[in-house]
């Protein structure tokens, strides 16, 4: 299992204090980018890391309405994978082309209670599907199971497009997730909470 780190921050020191614990350890860190509006946080923006550059790569999950007005500030940081949400506001095709241009693999994301028909006309453009397994907003929210049947219906629809899971993963849900054919999960509060985020990282590597 593909674990990567989660960091929603609204301070620039706390992301970066938290990158660097983990950051040799992980093929890529996830930058979670909220505005305010989506989300209820509104997170740091790329100004304010100034020369922030992880020793791995950058996934920004662009958690925001209008994620064309995003983009490519998270790009020139650095970052190259996009994540946006198929609830987000605008002309989503055109959006995942300019990801495209910026030379940027991208996934889209669903919320819980989404219905998954709305995922099937970006399946051909996109490189991941990420089912959200809680209500975006906050690290910690609880996980929603029922996201692990929508996955298996998902998965037996399409099963060659590859799937990720973010949010409310831990050591007690790590196989369920594994067994329903997710290959990536994205974790925040389970990673932070532990003791030792780099043996945490170990144990949810290997359900």
């Amino acid at each position: 299992m593909q674990v990567t780190p989660a960091l929603l921050e609204t301070d620039a020191n706390a992301l970066k204090q938290k990158a660097t614990l983990v950051e040799a350890n992980v093929d890529m860190l996830q930058i979670d980018v909220g505005d305010g509006s989506f989300i209820p946080t509104t997170t740091v923006l790329p100004r304010a890391l100034g020369e922030f550059r992880p020793l791995t790569s950058i996934e920004v999950h662009l958690m925001v309405a209008h994620p064309e007005r995003f983009v490519a500030d998270w790009v020139h940081l650095g970052a190259t994978r996009v994540t946006f949400h198929v609830e987000s506001e605008g002309d989503l095709e055109r959006f995942i082309s300019q990801c495209r241009e910026l030379d940027c693999d991208v996934t889209i994301a669903r919320n819980p209670g989404t219905p998954l028909e709305k995922l099937e006309p970006f399946l051909d453009l996109v490189d991941e599907v990420m089912f959200l397994g809680v209500q975006p907003g906050a690290q910690g929210n609880p996980f929603i199971p029922s996201v692990l049947d929508d996955i298996q219906i998902f998965h037996k629809s399409f099963p060659a497009v590859q799937i990720a899971l973010d949010g409310g993963v831990s050591e007690s849900n790590i196989a369920a997730i594994a067994a329903a054919s997710v290959r990536r999960v994205v974790v925040g509060a389970t990673l932070w909470k532990s003791a030792d985020p780099v043996a945490m990282l170990v144990t949810l590597s290997n359900p």
